[in-house]
């Protein structure tokens, strides 16, 4: 039998709810949406916090830090998704918004949460088009090349940079001040702080002859705890996340839900996995059923994979990404 995308996409949502339904009735505590996000919001933070202070107590290396606070934060990325959906915390505001702040501050190279709650809700009525901004933003349908790479590992830097090309006219002007205060404070510290740093120790490296004042060397060495504990796990777990989400994502010849996503979930790339949450392999669900929150969208991916292949959302369709993230249609589909 022939079926529509409404009836697939029916068939789909309904096998997804079914599943997250029955795994609450097993762990009722599931059930307790804010008290699972505060729960995961207390963790993320002592984590950050704890794993900061054991590395300025020199208990552990930089790289284990970087590593850690990198996955930690990734939870917090997952949490912020879901409070743009407004699935914590609707009622009691302070709360809400204390959590946004919060994961914004511990992840501070990322665009202003207020903001992307706009794009991102455009996101869903839009994906796979132009006006997809938020995808677009972070590479989505662009060709491989220096350019994507760029949008991939700094999405301010690469969107100012991508404004100054693509753009004409005034219109360069206007999309990179936007794109700049989209990102306005956090991220422009972050990218002026990052950038400094490298460019420091990468001109004592090559040995370039540059004879810095001591208040340059001091403000420094100064910066180096916050580099480590916060702005280098940022560049680390920001650039898995964006390399995994604008691939994963579809752009040209989107028509349902059923083409806005792919699942990514080849072993390959669970090196990538691992800083953005399982994401490649569990966001597609998301698109299906908007509310169910991360957490439970990680239980019920077995069986959401096994219904989305049966009905032909596509798996570790690698192709697309050398192709600018169409979604190439079959003879079928033509």
């Amino acid at each position: 039998m022939q079926l529509t995308d409404k009836q697939k996409i029916q068939y789909i949502r309904k096998a997804v709810r079914a599943e997250g339904d029955a795994i609450r009735e097993r762990h009722p505590i599931l059930a307790h949406k804010n008290l699972m996000a505060m729960i995961i919001f207390i963790f993320s933070v002592l984590a950050v916090v704890l794993t900061g202070y054991a590395y300025l107590q020199q208990w552990i290396p930089a790289y284990v830090c970087i590593v850690v606070v990198a996955i930690c934060t990734s939870f917090l990325h997952e949490l912020e998704h879901d409070l743009i959906h407004w699935m914590y915390f609707k009622k009691s505001p302070l709360i809400h918004h204390f959590m946004l702040l919060v994961g914004w501050i511990l992840r501070p190279g990322t665009i202003n949460p207020w903001v992307r709650r706009n794009l991102h809700f455009e996101h869903h009525k839009l994906s796979g088009t132009p006006e997809d901004i938020e995808e677009r933003g972070i590479g989505n349908g662009l060709k491989i090349g220096p350019l994507r790479l760029i949008v991939m590992l700094d999405t301010l830097t690469g969107g100012v940079i991508r404004a100054l090309v693509q753009k004409v006219g005034f219109e360069k002007i206007e999309s990179a001040v936007l794109t700049i205060l989209a990102h306005a404070p956090f991220a422009v510290i972050t990218v002026v702080l990052w950038y400094g740093f490298l460019g420091f120790h990468l001109a004592n490296i090559f040995e370039l002859g540059i004879h810095w004042q001591g208040s340059t060397i001091e403000f420094m060495h100064t910066i180096e705890p916050l580099i480590v504990i916060l702005i280098a796990p940022f560049y680390v777990r920001s650039f898995c996340l964006n390399l995994i989400s604008s691939n994963m994502h579809y752009y040209g010849n989107v028509t349902s839900v059923m083409r806005q996503t792919q699942v990514l979930n080849h072993p390959i790339l669970w090196p990538l996995q691992l800083f953005c949450f399982n994401f490649g392999a569990t966001h597609a669900i998301h698109h299906f059923v908007v509310a169910e929150p991360f957490y439970i969208r990680q239980l019920t991916a077995k069986k959401a994979h096994k219904v989305m292949k049966l009905y032909g959302v596509r798996f570790n369709d690698f192709s697309s990404m050398m192709h600018g993230n169409v979604y190439s249609l079959s003879k079928s589909e033509v």
